[in-house]
């Protein structure tokens, strides 16, 4: 990752950064954002979790093959006043989804940090517009959605709230392009953003086929990893259409589309699961069975599996340019 600077002067200098929360999320985006040379400053009230990011940040960094010097680069705190905010100049507030608790610090955070300070939202759902009314400068919020893991996974949804001036999205995107990251631009707001949207529409009719009892969970996985998912690693769903080509799709959406499911809140299956705790691997179980003791070694190599996609993916050939277009003038010229 190249390094993350701001300029005074005409020299460069380390930019400083405020990580709201240091849960999962918060922890890599943290990291990622140390790795590429930025000064970060992680508020997290629960001692517990806070106690555990060290270690957390140090795995990472093994995973990086960054040096040690980059955990010089990462601190951590318990209340938000002991952030060095005349430093500040982007914070990333990685809090519960939950709209009125993000509401609540977003205005003790306009409240601390400096006027030019760029304030983002990790959100996966909420809009932007919802999570900053009532603040004195919406214009310097912005929706920037990290993909887990964050250090890994190159992707970032920058996202243009009604007020976000054009000046917050532009230095967003510089940042996030000086960190290698590949930004993903969303010039309106809406809720769950670009791949929220997208996955939610592939679980929907997932769970719904859970819910009619036509496969199991594991054939679900199954079909992703090895059938149309597999393919992704090479090229986008559009860019797949046109290699496969638009009018059989076109054909099999007019018997497909009016099929599948509609509904407007959580399938029975996952509503289920919630009710009666099996909320996911920590919790030891959610769609399957999990072994707590053995999901520490399962998720690195679940990582690892990611890199090796990522580097799959980096090597994925580009089309063949298409031919410039002719136009009346030139062919008379040239006949």
């Amino acid at each position: 990752m190249k390094q993350g600077t701001g300029k005074k002067n005409g020299k460069a200098r380390p930019c400083v950064a405020a990580v709201i929360g240091g849960g999962k999320m918060g922890s890599e985006i943290a990291a990622a954002m140390a790795a590429g040379g930025w000064q970060v400053h992680v508020c997290e009230p629960d001692a517990a979790t806070r106690g555990a990011l060290p270690a957390r940040w140090r795995d990472i960094v093994r995973t990086l093959r960054a040096p040690r010097a980059v955990l010089e680069r990462l601190h951590a705190c318990g209340e938000l006043e002991a952030l060095p905010w005349r430093e500040v100049a982007l914070v990333v507030e990685a809090a519960p989804e939950v709209l009125s608790l993000k509401r609540r610090l977003f205005r003790r955070i306009e409240a601390l940090a400096p006027k030019g300070a760029i304030l983002t939202t990790n959100t996966s759902s909420l809009r932007v517009a919802d999570i900053a009314r009532g603040l004195a400068r919406p214009g310097r919020v912005a929706g920037l959605h990290w993909m887990a893991p964050v250090h890994v996974v190159p992707i970032v949804e920058i996202v243009r709230g009604a007020a976000t001036s054009a000046a917050t999205i532009r230095r967003v995107n510089q940042w996030m392009e000086d960190l290698g990251k590949l930004p993903v631009n969303l010039d309106r707001d809406v809720a769950g953003m670009l791949i929220n949207r997208l996955q939610a529409a592939m679980l929907r009719e997932a769970y719904d086929m859970l819910d009619r009892g036509i496969v199991q969970p594991e054939d679900i996985d199954r079909a992703v990893r090895f059938g149309f998912g597999l393919r992704y690693v090479a090229c986008g769903p559009l860019r797949q259409r046109d290699l496969n080509g638009l009018v059989i799709h076109h054909q099999a959406a007019q018997q497909i589309y009016p099929t599948l499911h509609d509904g407007t809140g959580p399938a029975r299956c996952l509503s289920r699961l919630v009710a009666s705790g099996r909320v996911g691997a920590r919790a030891g179980g959610g769609f399957y069975r999990w072994d707590r003791e053995g999901l520490a070694d399962y998720l690195k190599a679940y990582e690892r599996c990611v890199h090796a996609a990522l580097a799959l993916a980096e090597r994925a050939p580009e089309p063949p340019p298409a031919p410039a277009r002719r136009t009346q003038a030139s062919r008379g010229r040239k006949a």
